[in-house]
């Protein structure tokens, strides 16, 4: 705004708005009553005319300050019903009901007796005079001297007030964060501004139109006999002069006077769009009431600036870029409110996920993928009307939520099928779904999202084209294995984790020639903690970086024992994870330990998975030719489980084979089982490779092992695991058998 009102055409610069001067005169005496009342007839004085009150007694005057609170002038008699009565008069006037504007002139009859100073003052008592000299001519200059003097004070003190209110809704404009909102309190604001009700409206002009096109706006705040225009076009309106004055202010992007109002101009660049707000008041404004609008269009400025960009931090944070759908953060916003409603019973979250999406992008481009994208998100804001919420989670994954009845993935996967142009170009062949029923969940939304996307992402485990239903025993098992993590990593800090130790033999002598480190964790109260309930969950978190470096150290310490003992021959194994196995420094931590603890490489055998052998083979192969070349052997467990390939075995750098123990437990019960643990030990023959079973709890196993030509076992038929003190006793004690 230029922090100026412009006079409109139809207001003349010299127009005023007609008050009314009130003067109330208090005197017991009638004849100065009446002569008063002659020349105060029809009397006008700055732009209002002049009402006389006539008060014959204190008592009676006090009644009148009280009924009238916008009396000009007191002209009163000192001496009343009591020599004290005027002066009391006065003194309920300024302090009983705090009256400062209102000036007031003592009269008396005898003018050889003036007020004594202080009473002029401590009373504040605004002129004196002798009623003897007090004619007509005289009167009307002491009356308009008061009259404008009390002009001026009512004139400061509505500034004063108007100030401070503008202040005050200073700091309730900034926290408005919709336009809508915003729009209805800056018109409730000005109506208590200029203390009289409006009729209003605030427009706000479609960035689309320019300056000498057709100006189109929009109704965003209205009160008063225009409220039903709210959310309509300034078009809609049905007063003429309205819209034609509205559309001045938008095209001269002037604020102006108005005979009946004013017409208020906000710039795009204070307001971040432009903005005109018409108003409509009872009387006219005063001079002090358009200054007071003038400054309050600064905080009005600011409070739309404020909106609008609080609107578009509001599209970044919960608006998908792409899209121009709600995102990930309005999905969670969103279904936070549904979680905690009387509907949640009611209410169904569906994640669609297509399939491939990524192969697509891949052998197309990006522009391919956004093009599916949008695709999607068309065919989801077309399938539902506004109870639904649609939005986009990630990548491809998008949310549907809403009321059971309306959200079915089944029938949402449907919408994408085109049974007569199965390959047409463009169409989402395959969707992946899940449905969670909000009345199935007790958490936060932010959970409840997790949940769902860790169950589509076990369903597309099992292929394309799945859908699954959230089980609510998923959100327990959850927090039980946060509960076990935690509970890992401070067992690692309590060193409550350790290594036992298994012996592995060779059945053809009975002599043992290795033993295999394997995890322990014993809580404080004694109870053990499975490996098959903590290591997989370390490796899912990544935690198994440090918890693996824990268990090799802990594993090389033992090596040095028994070397120590004289036992340098047995070989320790050491299970080496994925992670651990393709950290860049591997060979380097490795090397580390060694020097750290004192053992040969010969000593040790790094033991991985068939699945870690076959994930990142190129790596993995470099990674395990360095450890032989090293002096370490190297082992690959689980042999046969997963999908074995002897051509890469052929090209796999490793020593021996171990025979998984399922196969080995099945000996003698199912023939297949036995034929696949035979395939095992002809296939680790052809490539050269040493074979070991473990597992072996039975004298059948070890014999049929001994049949095969697998001379080496580990199991419980030999020795249990055992901590390395154990493992040194019994190892001597086996000795003495032996001799």
């Amino acid at each position: 705004m230029d922090g100026q009102f412009a006079f409109s055409e139809e207001q003349p610069p010299d127009a005023a708005v007609e008050d009314v001067w009130r003067v109330l005169a208090v005197d017991d005496d009638g004849d100065f009553q009446r002569a008063t009342a002659s020349v105060l007839r029809d009397i006008e004085l700055l732009g209002g005319r002049v009402e006389l009150i006539q008060a014959f007694s204190c008592s009676e005057a006090e009644k009148l300050l009280a009924s009238y609170k916008d009396i000009a002038l007191v002209m009163f008699d000192v001496f009343m019903e009591t020599e004290e009565a005027g002066l009391r008069l006065i003194k309920y006037l300024r302090e009983e009901i705090d009256n400062s504007h209102t000036r007031v002139v003592l009269l008396t009859g005898d003018p050889d007796v003036p007020p004594a100073p202080d009473v002029m003052r401590d009373y504040d008592i605004n002129d004196y005079w002798a009623k003897s000299e007090l004619n007509a001519e005289r009167l009307l200059t002491v009356l308009a001297a008061a009259v404008r003097g009390y002009a001026q004070l009512r004139a400061v003190a509505k500034a004063r007030r108007g100030l401070q209110r503008i202040v005050e809704s200073s700091n309730t404009l900034f926290t408005c964060k919709s336009l809508p909102e915003l729009a209805g309190r800056i018109l409730t604001e000005i109506a208590q501004l200029i203390s009289q009700p409006v009729d209003a409206l605030v427009c706000m002009r479609r960035e689309d139109t320019t300056v000498s096109s057709p100006i189109e706006a929009d109704v965003v705040g209205a009160s008063g006999r225009f409220g039903r225009y709210i959310n309509t076009t300034l078009t809609a309106l049905d007063d003429m002069s309205v819209v034609k004055t509205l559309e001045q202010c938008f095209a001269t992007q002037l604020t102006q006077r108005l005979p009946n109002g004013a017409v208020m101009f906000f710039p795009r660049l204070q307001a971040g769009a432009d903005y005109a707000c018409y108003i409509r008041c009872e009387r006219g404004l005063d001079d002090t009431e358009l200054e007071l609008l003038n400054v309050f269009s600064t905080s009005i400025s600011r409070g739309l600036f404020n909106v609008a960009m609080f609107s578009r931090l509001e599209n970044m944070a919960y608006q998908d870029d792409l899209l121009k759908i709600p995102n990930r953060n309005a999905l969670i916003r969103t279904l936070d409110v549904t979680l905690h409603s009387p509907a949640k019973a009611k209410q169904s979250l569906v994640l669609i996920d297509i399939d491939n999406f990524s192969g697509a992008n891949t052998a197309f481009g990006t522009g391919y993928g956004d093009f599916i994208l949008g695709l999607v998100a068309k065919k989801l804001r077309d399938a539902f009307n506004s109870e639904v919420f649609v939005a986009r989670v990630r990548d491809d994954v998008f949310a549907i939520l809403g009321p059971q009845k309306r959200v079915c993935a089944a029938e949402i996967v449907a919408l994408f099928r085109k049974p007569k142009r199965p390959y047409e170009l463009g169409q989402v062949n395959s969707l992946s779904s899940v449905t969670m029923h909000l009345d199935d969940f007790n958490g936060s939304a932010r959970v409840a999202l997790q949940d769902a996307l860790l169950t589509l992402k076990q369903a597309k485990h099992l292929g394309q084209d799945q859908h699954s239903v959230y089980d609510p025993g998923l959100q327990s098992a959850h927090a039980e294995a946060y509960r076990l993590l935690l509970a890992l990593r401070d067992a690692v800090e309590a060193g409550q984790i350790s290594v036992a130790l298994q012996p592995q033999i060779d059945m053809r002598s009975g002599r043992v020639t290795g033993v295999e480190a394997l995890a322990r964790w014993r809580k404080a109260d004694g109870s053990m903690v499975a490996p098959l309930s903590f290591i997989p969950l370390a490796e899912a978190t990544g935690y198994i970086l440090p918890l693996g470096d824990l268990l090799m150290r802990l594993s090389l310490r033992a090596a040095k024992k028994l070397a120590d003992a004289g036992y340098p021959h047995i070989r320790v194994a050491v299970n080496v994870s994925a992670p651990q196995l393709l950290q860049h420094d591997f060979i380097e931590r490795f090397s580390s330990h060694l020097l750290m603890t004192g053992v040969l490489p010969t000593q040790v055998e790094v033991e991985i998975t068939e699945s870690v052998a076959m994930r990142s083979f190129d790596t993995v192969c470099e990674k395990l030719s360095a450890l032989r070349a090293m002096g370490v052997e190297v082992a690959i467990d689980d042999f046969g489980t997963g999908f074995s390939s002897l051509s890469y075995l052929q090209l796999l750098p490793a020593d021996r084979l171990k025979i998984d123990r399922s196969f080995v437990m099945e000996i003698g019960a199912t023939n297949d089982q036995q034929m696949i643990a035979e395939a095992v030990i002809q296939i680790a023959s052809r490539v050269g490779m040493q074979v070991i079973a473990e597992g072996v709890e039975t004298q059948q196993q070890a014999d049929w092992m001994l049949r095969h030509s697998c001379w080496h076992a580990q199991g419980y038929l030999f020795a249990k695991p055992m901590e390395c003190s154990e493992l040194l006793t019994w190892l001597g004690a086996l000795e003495k058998r032996s001799a």
